[in-house]
């Protein structure tokens, strides 16, 4: 993730597991405080980086997304699943807390049921998910890399600078007050949206009843 930083070739990054299934969480090996630490402070770097890197990403879950992999899904910007994926939180039945999600789950579902899946740890249909917005598209088992390929077009056949600038401004509105994020959102549309090409061409488009042709990519 870190070699992407600055990439202005790339504007998705899609994160997907092997062999069928996306992550079976972190091998927590010794419970040693140092190790722990250590692996912690590692694992928020990747949360961060992936909050902050310029390219929409996309977490695309086949099979198993359990512990840190459920938790890498939620870091994701985007997140698309197999009918039979499952998502669990078991954290808590290794007598430890799933520190990333304690963050992000009440922020995005009802805080009840945040707590319900952060206590229990039981396995989560992955249409549950997608019943309470956290999945974006659910895809059957024998058509996912279909529906994946089709969802990342539609985001790719965007203009990759304004793809985004988007994303950019919903994550400073959301971490601010109502007056910071009106400031910081007009003044990212007016100072760096409005010095592109392609918002008038794409208005211009519109108008004229044709496909856009991105120049800023």
């Amino acid at each position: 993730l870190l070699d992407l930083r600055g990439r202005d070739d790339i504007e998705v990054v899609v994160l997907r597991g092997g062999d069928g299934t996306f992550c079976q969480g972190m091998d927590l090996g010794d419970h040693d405080r140092g190790r722990l630490q250590r692996l912690l402070q590692v694992y928020s770097r990747i949360f961060e980086t992936l909050r902050m890197m310029d390219m929409v990403s996309v977490a695309a879950v086949e099979g198993k997304a359990w512990g840190s992999g459920f938790e890498l899904a939620l870091g994701c910007n985007l997140i698309v699943a197999a009918e039979d994926a499952s998502f669990r939180l078991p954290e808590i039945d290794r007598g430890i807390i799933p520190h990333i999600a304690t963050i992000i789950l009440p922020r995005v579902v009802p805080r009840r049921r945040a707590m319900e899946w952060i206590l229990t740890g039981n396995e989560i249909a992955a249409s549950e998910l997608a019943d309470f917005g956290l999945v974006n598209r659910l895809f059957p088992p024998d058509g996912f890399d279909a529906g994946l390929d089709r969802f990342v077009g539609e985001l790719t056949a965007k203009s990759g600078p304004v793809l985004q600038l988007a994303k950019r401004a919903q994550y400073e509105a959301y971490y601010s007050t109502y007056e910071e994020a009106l400031y910081r959102v007009q003044n990212l549309y007016l100072r760096e949206l409005m010095e592109l090409e392609d918002p008038a061409e794409g208005v211009r488009a519109h108008l004229e009843g044709r496909e856009p042709e991105w120049r800023d990519r």
